[in-house]
């Protein structure tokens, strides 16, 4: 095991997970680990650090492009690496369990804070640690076979990457909804909700990152996207954003799952009875940390959701947790069962959420 934590905290990759490719003004980063579903470990957030920084200090690069490899732009880190690290050695300074996540919320920040426009094409999955890369940017492509969701709660952890800060930020109850169920969403409903910005057919996408390489500025970015961009059709979500913002506008989640019971009774609602049901194979933990986050976020500058995001994700690489629980049954026994503790919603106490929420002294993320 401690191989494992040495070889994942190694500076010098003994292979790249990306590549960069100068054409005309466009620097094109493309996720190269397509057996992993691009999933992010430790080497390949350093490779990107190192690849964000020389484009933006670059004059000559005018628009950043990031794509993925095969059948996902990024299917979210490398959690189980991460789980057996930190089971192995709990979150210090210098081991994997801060490392990875301190070094990922850094570039999170640094892509946001780019004046350089970035296109993110999802043409296939993007979930968790994907979105970190590819929301906080300017531009967010989505194909025919994009499929999005955060669905940390059901692995023992929470939305993060700034998801507080971005989900927080979407309209009515959808944030909240997003954020405990993991809902996916295609190509209609990205678009309806914001995450994404454009629908471009995947058959589109050579002639669009042709165009983008004589972009010199934003805006000739967007003219770019526009020429090409298309209808996805009818969003699922727009069906019953009014139960959404019902049920998920409630401050807590027993109230949410409470208003999924009576809207259930009431109508009959087939969506309230699979919402309330999916939420009760969520974490009770993570559910109640992620609302937790999600209503504090609202107004808060990115720095600051990242940084009540990293005080919570060290809390969870801490046994015991629900996380180490979560990633054995989805990732390690892949028995599809995971024993939370507590088990219900009512047995979280209001204190051990707040130990989630609590400073980490000399350990804080400095962004």
């Amino acid at each position: 095991m401690r191989n494992l934590s040495r070889r994942m905290m190694s500076t010098k990759p003994t292979q790249s997970y990306i590549s960069c490719e100068r054409r005309g003004s466009l620097a094109a980063i493309t996720l190269q680990r397509p057996r992993a579903l691009n999933a992010l470990n430790l080497e390949m957030v350093r490779e990107l650090q190192a690849a964000f920084q020389d484009a933006s200090t670059d004059a000559s690069v005018r628009c950043l492009l990031l794509t993925g490899e095969g059948k996902a732009f990024c299917a979210g880190g490398d959690v189980k690496a991460v789980m057996l690290a930190a089971k192995e050695e709990p979150p210090a300074r210098g081991n994997i369990a801060d490392a990875f996540f301190r070094e990922e919320y850094t570039l999170n920040a640094a892509l946001a804070a780019s004046d350089k426009p970035q296109v993110s094409v999802w043409d296939g999955i993007c979930m968790g640690g994907g979105a970190g890369l590819s929301v906080h940017g300017k531009f967010r492509v989505a194909t025919e076979k994009a499929l999005f969701a955060m669905p940390e709660t059901n692995i023992g952890l929470f939305p993060d990457v700034g998801a507080s800060h971005f989900l927080s930020s979407l309209p009515g109850g959808l944030g909240p909804y997003l954020a405990l169920t993991g809902s996916r969403l295609g190509p209609a409903d990205l678009l309806y909700s914001g995450l994404a910005t454009h629908y471009v057919p995947s058959s589109t996408l050579p002639s669009l990152a042709a165009a983008l390489e004589g972009c010199g500025s934003s805006d000739d970015v967007s003219a770019a996207l526009d020429a090409v961009a298309a209808s996805p059709g009818k969003s699922r979500l727009e069906a019953v954003q009014h139960a959404i913002d019902e049920c998920f506008g409630q401050p807590t989640v027993e109230a949410i799952v409470a208003a999924l019971r009576a809207r259930d009774k009431d109508a009959g609602c087939a969506w309230a009875s699979e919402t309330r049901h999916t939420l009760s194979r969520m974490s009770p933990t993570s559910c109640k940390v992620t609302l937790r986050l999600l209503i504090e976020a609202r107004g808060r500058p990115l720095s600051e959701c990242l940084r009540a995001e990293f005080r919570a994700c060290q809390r969870f690489m801490r046994q015991p947790s629900d996380f180490f629980e979560g990633i054995r049954a989805a990732l390690v026994d892949k028995d599809k069962a995971p024993r939370w503790a507590p088990q219900s919603l009512t047995d979280v106490a209001d204190e051990s959420v707040a130990e989630y929420f609590a400073p980490l002294s000399e350990r804080e993320l400095e962004l």
